[in-house]
């Protein structure tokens, strides 16, 4: 056979199960995934190591991924398996390393690499900040903020469920300062301006000023006066000066490094004290 026939065959495909166990079923959760999907028992336990399998207890509301193979299923439980070849083979590898930056008793501050995701998806999460944390503190922790895939920068995570609302009430309102660096197309005209065009029909505000001008390109800062989802890579569109290497907004602002933003700052308060985190000079865009 040759290499174009052989290459010609179906493609794989996403597979989902969701289903309810019976008590006709089998009660190790490898057991009765492995009846049910068309994967062997190996990729079925690595795709459960990478987050894909989820488990809900009859009687219980909450989800939790479940990566041992060997757990216990019980009739009347809830089990939900998603899978997709891309991804899974793509999460075999190891993904762009987190950075502490600093750790207190109720948060930790972390450098989040481009094509890190923040959080997981059904699908898995070994490509996940938030995954990464926890192996490394060995515990849960929880998300306060998000950043996209693309984009690098610094975040807060908290360490228990009374920091995760003392933090997540600073970040909805008005008491986080966040402040982004942006390369963009052209030579942006204006040395500060603000930006205040609604995303999605809601208020949005950011203010920005040049840090510099160079060839045909310019790095501004950016502080958000609103966290509107790709606030400042519209806003930066809108104004006609596109962040370079932005896959979705723009024209003519192709970069092979990739989305250039980065979120370089975070000041808030904790307690009475003002605590600032930056990103490191080694990672700046600057």
């Amino acid at each position: 056979m040759n290499s174009k026939s052989s290459s010609s065959g179906p493609k794989p495909k996403k597979v989902v199960l969701k289903k309810t166990v019976s008590k006709d079923d089998p009660t190790v959760l490898v057991d009765f995934l492995a009846l049910e999907l068309p994967l062997s028992k190996a990729q079925l336990k690595e795709a459960m190591v990478q987050g894909s399998c989820w488990h809900k207890k009859q009687g219980v509301r909450a989800w939790r991924r479940v990566r041992r193979a060997k757990s216990i299923i019980r009739a009347g439980d809830h089990v939900e398996f998603h899978f997709d070849p891309k991804l899974f083979e793509r999460q075999k590898e190891e993904p762009p390393q987190a950075i502490l930056l600093k750790k207190e008793r109720d948060w930790s501050a972390w450098y989040k690499p481009a094509g890190l995701l923040t959080q997981g998806t059904k699908y898995g999460d070994s490509w996940a900040l938030s995954r990464a944390i926890e192996k490394s503190f060995a515990k849960e922790v929880f998300l306060i903020h998000r950043l996209d895939r693309e984009t690098s920068g610094v975040m807060v995570v908290a360490h228990n469920a009374k920091a995760a609302k003392l933090l997540s009430a600073k970040w909805r309102g008005t008491l986080v300062e966040k402040i982004y660096h942006a390369w963009v197309l052209g030579e942006v005209a204006s040395d500060e301006g603000r930006l205040d065009g609604k995303i999605e029909g809601k208020k949005a505000l950011t203010f920005y000023k040049v840090l510099k001008r160079q060839e045909g390109r310019t790095l501004v800062e950016c502080k958000l006066g609103t966290g509107r989802k790709h606030q400042i890579r519209i806003h930066l569109n809108d104004l006609g000066h596109p962040v370079m290497g932005d896959p979705r907004y723009g024209e003519g602002n192709a970069d092979n490094r990739g989305l250039l933003l980065q979120a370089v700052k975070l000041v808030f308060d904790w307690h009475g004290d003002t605590k600032v985190v930056e990103v490191p000079s080694e990672f700046s865009l600057a």
